[in-house]
This record gives structure tokens, sequence and C-alpha cells, in this order.
């Protein structure tokens, strides 16, 4: 009897560890991306003092716009995105494609935008990569005080995150159209 409780659990276990091995990660079907009507407008600067260091300002810019509506198939427009912060790259983002693009929100309207970029350092140019970008208009009237906010996150052809950041307007406009979705 002892011997068969030691073979059993000897089967189970090998079972468990082997189970992974056997059985490889089945394809994954990628999300549909079904835009709604946005219209973005952005030209400002996000300063991060934790992300200054001697060699970088703490700071990103990004400009550009961006559109989808029914007189466009897919949506349209270009950002640029210059980053001289800490744990990143340090060059510019020039988005190649706009992949997805929904807009949120009445009263402060959010957009998430993503899709494919170019990246050029001072060690050269890094295509096939991809971006990530979040602009939040939170000053529709000038009587609001809560600054806009804009976070980007950039990934390498390969996976790996090359460049991030998220924070307040410190100077510039943001624009996004308000959105009853």
């Amino acid at each position: 009897m002892k011997k068969m409780k030691g073979t059993l659990l000897a089967i189970l276990l090998a079972g468990t560890i082997a189970l992974p091995i056997t059985y490889a990660q089945q394809p994954q079907i990628p999300t549909l991306q079904v835009c709604n009507p946005s219209k973005v407008e952005v030209e400002a600067a996000v300063y991060i003092d934790a992300r200054e260091d001697s060699a970088r300002r703490g700071i990103f810019k990004v400009s550009g716009r961006a559109l989808f509506d029914s007189t466009t198939p897919y949506p349209a427009g270009r950002f640029i995105i210059g980053i001289s912060m800490s744990d990143s790259i340090e060059g510019t983002v020039t988005t190649t494609s706009i992949d997805q693009i929904t807009t949120t929100g009445k009263h402060t309207p959010v957009a998430y935008l993503s899709g494919r970029c170019d990246v050029e350092t001072p060690e050269g140019k890094l295509a096939g990569c991809r971006y990530w970008l979040m602009i939040v208009n939170n000053r529709v009237s000038e009587n609001n005080r809560t600054p806009d906010i804009i976070g980007f996150l950039i990934f390498s052809k390969e996976g790996k995150r090359i460049a991030y950041g998220t924070g307040p307007v410190v100077d510039g406009k943001v624009y996004v159209a308000p959105s009853s979705y």
C-alpha cells in the first residue's frame, strides 16, 4: 500500500512537471481594434523632476494631431515625441501609423492611441518600434486649474521598453474633442 502511494505520487509529480513541456502555448487571436470618432491636437511639454540628471533635462515634448471620423477610413495623423529623460533612450520618436485611437469623456476627454513608430537616437535609427500614447484634456475651460496630462510608452521591435513617461503638461496646449462614449 505504501509502495502504491509512492508510485501514484511519482506519477502525479511527473505529469505535473512534464505538462508545460508537453503542451505549447496556443496562438492568441489579437483584439479587434475598433476606433471611435476622435480629434486630437497637441503641442506641449511635460517636465518630470525625478527624470532629470546631469545628462538629461527630465522633459519630453509631444506635438502632432490625429483625426478619425466618418470621412476617413482609418485614423490619420502623426505625432513627434522628443525625449530627454533618465531611464529612457534620448532622441525623437516619430509615429508612422495610428493603428488605434479611442477617445472617451465629455468633461475631461482622454485619447488613447497606439501604433508603429521610428526612433532616432544619437546612436542611430531604430525602426519597427511600437508606441502607446495617452493625452488627457483636463483644461477644457480656462477656469480649470487641473493640468493636462500626457503619457507614453515605446517598445523596440524586440519587445524591450526603451522609453516611457507620464506627467502634467507644464507648457503648451492639449486638445481632445469630447466624446460621449
